[in-house]
């Protein structure tokens, strides 16, 4: 039986009839790879965005934790809290925020635990043909969540 292209990579001398294999570079990529939009993805990195960072960071989590094409994140939110290092409430508050705002869809259910993923306009796994039609079924996301806040201290109305 042939092997394969893809486990073989060979040279052969026309003349000789040597075959001669070439070794294999290694590979820079450990497996599967997303298309992230650039400019939404820094849009909302920035302060004007209005997200924190918490919530960036849950949003990015579910760009990178998607594994297959179109597919939610089938991991419980307590899961999912301890590998952000945050407490399962507060990933439901920021996980109500991102769904509002529509960075992140729901994409099925078990029982009452709800699996969201990441819209397709931010990131998508697939071919840029697969990707083209993915966008069609849903709305660009908001990529101003909130109004930012000012960091800097406030006075009260009795301090003056």
């Amino acid at each position: 039986m042939a092997q394969e292209a893809a486990e073989v990579l060979a040279l052969v001398n026309r003349e000789t009839g040597e075959v001669k294999e070439i070794p294999r570079a290694p590979y820079a990529f450990d497996g599967q790879h997303i298309n992230v939009g650039i400019r939404k993805g820094r849009e909302l990195a920035s302060a004007a965005s209005g997200l924190t960072d918490r919530e960036f960071r849950v949003a990015v989590w579910y760009w990178f934790a998607t594994e297959e094409s179109q597919g939610a994140v089938r991991k419980t939110q307590a899961e999912i809290a301890i590998e952000l290092g945050m407490s399962p409430d507060a990933l439901g508050r920021v996980i109500r925020v991102l769904k509002k705002s529509r960075i992140l869809l729901e994409n099925g259910s078990v029982g009452r635990t709800k699996f969201y993923r990441c819209t397709p306009y931010l990131a998508f796994i697939g071919s840029g043909f697969a990707h083209r039609d993915a966008v069609k079924d849903w709305n660009p996301p908001e990529t101003k969540v909130r109004q930012p806040r000012s960091r800097q201290r406030t006075k009260k109305k009795d301090e003056s």
